[in-house]
């Protein structure tokens, strides 16, 4: 009973990886398809996909003015091997809406300037709320957040003085420039990822315990046979 509950975990482990697999492949052709289309202003790519989703990784440009006092950031990031935080500032559209700026990553122990006062154009990559992960830290769910896990934004919605767009904005460059300490974030991953080696791996240990409880079987038919016979 324990051999077949044993090998059942493992090929629900190896199907799991399988299944990962596939969806990883899957966000990788909507990742390449989006990020190789043209660069669109935000009000057009909102109007054509109002469903955050659809409008994820999407390169678009937007106008806008800094709102100074409502700074926030993402703590307990790290790029590029270091430790450090990303800089979240909303911009205000010119119909009244904000849209959170993520204006790029800050190793530890560095200083981030304000964001550009006036007008400004942003050229940037859309992105939907984070969700957390198992395990991970949560946001205090009330009170008014300086330093987030990630970006939640309808948990960040409460403390805004206008509705939120429902994605953010990576940062890929301003005008007027921004803080030069800033660098970009991270270009995301094409890669597939190491789970077709964990399914083969998981159908291995299933096949090494079924062949080890077949060779104790048979070791001990072997020994009750010497035994019954005597020997």
């Amino acid at each position: 009973m324990l051999v077949v509950t044993l090998v059942a975990i493992m090929l629900s482990l190896a199907n799991w990886q399988w299944n990962r697999y596939h969806q990883r492949v899957a966000f990788n052709d909507t990742l390449i398809e989006r990020v190789d289309t043209p660069t669109q202003p935000l009000s057009d790519v909102l109007a054509k996909y109002p469903v955050a989703s659809d409008a994820e990784w999407r390169s678009v440009l937007v106008t806008g003015l800094y709102l100074q006092d409502h700074d926030i950031q993402i703590v307990n990031v790290s790029q590029g091997g270091r430790p450090g935080f990303d800089p979240v500032t909303p911009l205000q559209l010119s119909d009244g809406r904000l849209i959170l700026v993520n204006r790029g990553f800050i190793p530890l122990g560095g200083i981030v300037q304000q964001a550009p006062t006036g007008p400004v154009t942003l050229h940037g990559r859309l992105r939907v709320s984070s969700a957390k992960r198992l395990g991970a830290i949560s946001d205090a769910s009330t009170g008014v957040l300086t330093e987030i896990q990630r970006i939640d934004i309808t948990r960040l919605a409460q403390q805004m003085p206008a509705p939120l767009v429902n994605v953010y904005v990576e940062m890929q460059s301003s005008s007027p420039a921004d803080d030069a300490s800033l660098s970009r974030i991270a270009e995301p991953a094409f890669d597939n990822g190491p789970h077709l080696s964990y399914v083969g791996q998981w159908i291995l240990f299933s096949l090494c315990t079924i062949g080890g409880w077949f060779a104790i079987v048979r070791r001990e038919m072997k020994l009750n046979k010497h035994l019954s016979l005597g020997v």
